[in-house]
């Protein structure tokens, strides 16, 4: 865990090459791409690290816990700072271009979990289906026998 850590933390110190790549040669979209990328990755390496500790995967120590909320800290400024050099319009639209996917994304994941539990009930009620029919038709079978 300390390495992914530590990879976050290096990320994150290769943007601050990357904000100011941007902010001295103006907004231009291929400066911008990478260094939002990274901070895409630096978030994305957080938040599993943060499921790993949630599920109980793994342990945080203390310095793994500091290093991770120094990390959070950083990526918020780094945000921040990319708010700051990014145009209004062009920040509303990446964020509202997330959004959706993000929702697309869960609406996914929920409509396979959907099917997936349609198909455990079905499976489900097959089996007390079956499982009747063998009893009644055992209990048939008893009384037949029984009565000759």
């Amino acid at each position: 865990m300390i390495a992914e850590i530590s990879a976050v933390v290096g990320i994150l110190k290769t943007l601050n090459d990357g904000i100011k790549t941007v902010k001295e040669s103006g907004a231009n979209l291929t400066g911008l791409a990478g260094v939002f990328s990274s901070l895409t990755e630096s978030k994305a390496a957080v938040e599993t690290i943060e499921q790993a500790t949630k599920t109980g995967d793994h342990v945080l120590t203390q310095e793994e816990a500091l290093e991770l909320a120094w990390a959070k800290a950083d990526i918020l400024a780094k945000e921040k700072e990319l708010k700051k050099v990014t145009p209004r319009e062009v920040w509303r639209d990446m964020l509202a271009i997330q959004h959706k996917s993000l929702m697309e994304h869960k609406h996914r994941i929920e409509k396979t979990r959907l099917s997936k539990l349609k198909k455990q009930r079905e499976l489900s009620e097959l089996i007390k289906t079956t499982l009747g029919s063998l009893l009644l038709l055992s209990v048939a079978l008893v009384v037949y026998l029984y009565i000759l």
